[in-house]
C-alpha cells in the first residue's frame, strides 16, 4: 500500500527534526596537563599571590608568581571553567576559574608537610571532571642549624693531658643535601682547643693552668653548607679549670734576717715564718720543719704557725753560736 506523498514527507520531515536535536551527545572535556600522571613539583619559598584576585587577606600582601596552569579541551568548543577541590587543598591553592592559573594562599614549608594530594576540575557547565595530582614541595635551604641540649657547660681539671676530648655539641638542619649538612667552628678560634668540624667534639690542644686562667667562654658556630646562601647559628661553651695540687709552696718576704740578744729568755720568738700554697684553687695549710743548721737544737720551729722561738740559752762567748747561725727550713703541703 502506498502512502500519500504528503504523509511520508511529514514523517520524514519529523525523523530528522528529532535526529537534530537530541541525536548529538555533549563531550566532556579532559585534561592535558602532564604533571597528573607523574607529579608536580613547587618549591617551598614560591610566594604567595596574587593580591588582585582577592585570594589573600593580607593587606600587606606582595603579588606572587603563579605555580601551574591547568590545561584541558573540549572536543564541543563549550567555555571551560577551572577548580579545586577538598578543604586541605582549597587552604593552600586557589584556582582562576575561567585561566586555570594556580596560586598558592598561603606559604608552603616543607619541613611542616613535604606533599598534598589535590584534586582539580574542570567543567564545560554540562558535565565536571576531576583528577588527582601529587604535588611535591621542594626544598629550600630556609632554616639555620639548631642546638640540642643547652645551656652547654663542663668542668676539666687542669691537668687533663693535651689531645683529651671533652665535649660534643650536637646542632641540627631540617634541610636537605647540603642545606641540612652542619659544621662546627670556634669563632674565634681558640689557642687552648679544637672542635672536629664534621662531629662537634671538643679537645684539648694546649696546657691548661688553673693559677693562669680559671674558665673559658667559647663561641661555638654551626653553619650548613648551602653554597647560595648558608645559615648558621651561634652558642655558648663554658668550659671551667678545676685546680690540681701541683704547685709547690713558696716562702714569702724573703730574704729571712734577724739579730737575737744572748740574754733572751727560752721562748722568746726571734721570727714568723711564713709560705703559701700557689694552688688557688683549694690552698692548703703549711707544715714548717727546720732541716738544717739548728745547732744543739737551740731553736724550735712551730710546725703550724712558723714561729720560730729560742729553745735554749744563748751564750755569744760559745764558739758554737758566736758566728750566728744559718737555718734551713722546710714548708710543706699539710
Amino acid at each position: 500500500m502506498r502512502c500519500p506523498p504528503v504523509t511520508c514527507y511529514a514523517v520524514l520531515w519529523l525523523l530528522t527534526l528529532v535526529s537534530g536535536s537530541w541525536g548529538q551527545v555533549n563531550r566532556l572535556p579532559f585534561f592535558t596537563n602532564h604533571f597528573f600522571d607523574t607529579y608536580l613539583l613547587i618549591s617551598e619559598d614560591t610566594p604567595v599571590g596574587p593580591c588582585s584576585f582577592g585570594m589573600s587577606r593580607d593587606p600587606l600582601c606582595k603579588e606572587g608568581s603563579s605555580v601551574t596552569q591547568l590545561l584541558a579541551r573540549d572536543m564541543d568548543n563549550d567555555p571551560l571553567v577551572f577548580g579545586v577541590s577538598g578543604e586541605e587543598a582549597s587552604r593552600f591553592f586557589a584556582v582562576e576559574p575561567d585561566t586555570g592559573v594556580v596560586w598558592l594562599r598561603q606559604p608552603l614549608d616543607r619541613e611542616t608537610k613535604s606533599e598534598f594530594t589535590v584534586e582539580f576540575s574542570v567543567s564545560d557547565h554540562q558535565g565536571v571532571i576531576t583528577r588527582k595530582v601529587n604535588i611535591q614541595v621542594g626544598d629550600v635551604n630556609d632554616n639555620a642549624p639548631t642546638f640540642h641540649n643547652q645551656p652547654y657547660s663542663v668542668r676539666i681539671p687542669e691537668n687533663t693531658p693535651v689531645g683529651t676530648p671533652i665535649f660534643i655539641v650536637n646542632a641540627t638542619d631540617p634541610d636537605l643535601g647540603a642545606g641540612g649538612s652542619v659544621l662546627y667552628s670556634f669563632q674565634p678560634p681558640s689557642p687552648f682547643f679544637a672542635i672536629d668540624s664534621a662531629r662537634g667534639i671538643v679537645t684539648v690542644i694546649q696546657e691548661l693552668d688553673y693559677e693562669v686562667t680559671q674558665a673559658y667562654q667559647l663561641t661555638v658556630n654551626a653553619t650548613d653548607q648551602d653554597k647560595t646562601r648558608p645559615l648558621s647559628t651561634l652558642a655558648n661553651l663554658a668550659i671551667i679549670i678545676t685546680d690540681v695540687q701541683d704547685m709547690d709552696p713558696i716562702f714569702i718576704n724573703l730574704p729571712y734576717s734577724t739579730n737575737i740578744y744572748e740574754h733572751s729568755p727560752p721562748g722568746t720568738t726571734v721570727r714568723v715564718i711564713t709560705a703559701v700554697d700557689q694552688d688557688k684553687g683549694r690552698p692548703r695549710g703549711i707544715g714548717y720543719t727546720i732541716v738544717s743548721g739548728n745547732t744543739n737544737s737551740i731553736f724550735a720551729l712551730d710546725y703550724i704557725s712558723g714561729a720560730l722561738t729560742l729553745n735554749g740559752l744563748l751564750d755569744r762567748e760559745n764558739p758554737l753560736y758566736s758566728h750566728g747561725f744559718i737555718l734551713t727550713v722546710k714548708g710543706a703541703p699539710s
